[in-house]
Formats: structure tokens, C-alpha cells, sequence
């Protein structure tokens, strides 16, 4: 003989139901939060780790393609530096703040001086918008770094 759920049994369910709808709840919030992790999250223990490496640069307004080489600072753990940044053949000094880079206005060679931003996009990726000045007239950039 068949037994049909009584109203109030959907009302008060009982110990299977309850422990199949616990289970089905712990199920999709276990699925959701190990989704949340892609093979694109990058975790670093020092936030400079993720810009470290040589990179193929495409300077957008000047048509340049160079490579930039991004090193530690000994000086300074929270510093990086840019070798060969804006093709001028110099360094460029950046603070690391989170998923930034902060070059203040300094030197880089060749009579060109520079300030400007870079953001981490992914761990192929970091854009720049930077300026550079000659003493005469000024010009901004924006260059893509890849990997």
C-alpha cells in the first residue's frame, strides 16, 4: 500500500527530508564558494611577487614595442624597479600599493623624466598610464605589459 504525504507533513518534515535538504543546502553553498576559485587567482605572499619578470610592452601612442624587465628594489622591499621603462633606456623607481605601482615624477634617462600608474590586471597582463617629459613638452602614455 502506498502512503501519500499528509499536508502537514510538508509542513513538518520529517528526519529524511530534513537531512536531505541539509545536504542539498551544504551542496550548493560547497559548490558556489570552491567556483569562486579559478586557476586566475593569484595569491602572493609579498604583494611585489605577481610584477616581477620581463615583460613585452605595447606602447599605444608612440607605436613602441620594447621589453621591460621588473625587479625587486634592494633598497627597499616595497619599491620595484623598471629597467628599459618607456624605451628610454633607464630605470624607473614604483612603489607597490596593493595592485599598483606608483611612479613618481623622477629621472629615466635620456633627458625624459616621468610619473604615472600601472594596475595588475592578471598575471599576463598590467596596463600603464603614464607621463613623460622632456623639459619641453609632455606627452601621456598609456602601454600594455604582457607576458
Amino acid at each position: 500500500m502506498k502512503r501519500y504525504p499528509k499536508p502537514y507533513d510538508l509542513l513538518l518534515p520529517g528526519r529524511r527530508t530534513l537531512l536531505y535538504g541539509t545536504f542539498l543546502i551544504f551542496s550548493i553553498v560547497l559548490t558556489g564558494v570552491l567556483s569562486s576559485c579559478t586557476e586566475e587567482d593569484d595569491f602572493f605572499d609579498d604583494p611585489v611577487e605577481k610584477f616581477l619578470g620581463t615583460w613585452s610592452v605595447s606602447d599605444q601612442p608612440a607605436r613602441l614595442n620594447y621589453s621591460v624587465t621588473i625587479e625587486k628594489d634592494p633598497g627597499n622591499t616595497a619599491y620595484l624597479i623598471l629597467k628599459n621603462f618607456a624605451d628610454m633606456g633607464g630605470s624607473a623607481r614604483g612603489l607597490v600599493v596593493g595592485d599598483n605601482i606608483v611612479i613618481e615624477k623622477q629621472d629615466i634617462g635620456s633627458g625624459y623624466s616621468c610619473n604615472g600608474t600601472g594596475t595588475y590586471k592578471t598575471k599576463y597582463e598590467l596596463d600603464f598610464l603614464f607621463t613623460l617629459d622632456d623639459g619641453i613638452d609632455m606627452e601621456n602614455r598609456k602601454a600594455v605589459f604582457t607576458k
